[in-house]
């Protein structure tokens, strides 16, 4: 039996189409993306304790590919992954970040924690709640909405353990948004896998809200059916398809207001604009398209 060792990892940022990026590149036939995209592994203790063949176990779809990884923006946010990923899958990692205008993303976050009835709170409440919302990791990363766009201050961890060659930095404003098919193509020249004609016009994670809030509750929150499901379908993977599949049918479309333009740069002077400055000495990249 082959030997599944991955070899890239995609880090975040959450809400910067890592998602999408992930499901189209799981089309090309010489790169393997697990069918869990998320798999927690460097995150959580009682994961990374199980050790290495439990982490391939995640990549049931291994058919010898080039190109073996994951994508989880957790692994960003809580940067002590960095070295869980160097221990297990080497020093020569490739690592893929892409970066979104911090208060876009952070807002983009919000409706998202909305949508799944996590969130009571109006935006700038929420924010304003943030630091009292940290009492373990699973709360973090539901509400760390400005602390997520901290990229700067997350990349300094990892850049001291990998080295800069290690990395392929996107924006998502210049690089997806603007030149997906480009920037695809130097996606997969960095992954070392040949250029493939991929439908690109994928668009994931957009925007909705539940038709049936209780049902939308029953899937999204903790309780005492889930609590059942997870003893009688142990599977990870499984388990969030049939999530995956009772969401879907039970969303619908809804259009939802953006940030205007004072908003974003009230933001941004705020929360994030000396983080901004640190992430483009760190990238060697010019990030004014987000605060000018």
């Amino acid at each position: 039996m082959e030997t599944i060792k991955p070899n890239f990892i995609c880090i975040g940022a959450q809400k910067a189409g890592t998602t999408t990026l992930a499901d189209i590149l799981s089309q090309h036939s010489d790169i393997c993306i697990p069918p869990l995209k998320e798999t927690k592994f460097f995150l959580f203790d009682e994961d990374y304790k199980k050790g290495e063949d439990y982490y391939a176990s995640f990549f049931t779809n291994f058919k010898g590919q080039k190109a073996i990884g994951e994508f989880d923006p957790d692994y960003l946010l809580f940067p002590h992954t960095a070295e869980r990923i160097r221990e297990t899958l080497g020093a020569d990692v490739k690592i893929i970040v892409v970066l979104r205008n911090p208060a876009d993303r952070a807002y983009s976050h919000y409706l998202m924690t909305k949508k799944k009835g996590l969130e009571p709170h109006a935006f700038e409440e929420a924010l304003a709640e943030e630091q009292h919302r940290k009492e373990d990791i699973k709360t973090r990363k539901i509400y760390a909405y400005t602390e997520r766009g901290f990229y700067g201050t997350q990349l300094k961890v990892f850049l001291n353990i990998f080295p800069a060659k290690n990395f392929l930095f996107l924006v998502f404003e210049e690089d997806f948004l603007k030149n997906k098919a480009q920037t695809l193509k130097i996606v997969e020249s960095f992954l070392g896998v040949g250029n493939e004609s991929l439908p690109i016009d994928l668009h994931s994670n957009e925007a909705g809200e539940a038709k049936n809030e209780a049902l939308r509750d029953l899937v999204r929150k903790p309780n005492f059916v889930k609590s059942i499901l997870k003893t009688i379908m142990p599977s990870k993977a499984f388990r969030k398809n049939i999530r995956k599949f009772f969401i879907s049918k039970n969303q619908q479309k809804v259009t939802v207001p953006k940030l205007t333009e004072a908003q974003r740069k009230e933001l941004i002077g705020k929360y994030f604009i000396d983080d901004i400055h640190l992430t483009e000495t760190l990238i060697n990249r010019n990030l004014s398209v987000w605060y000018k």
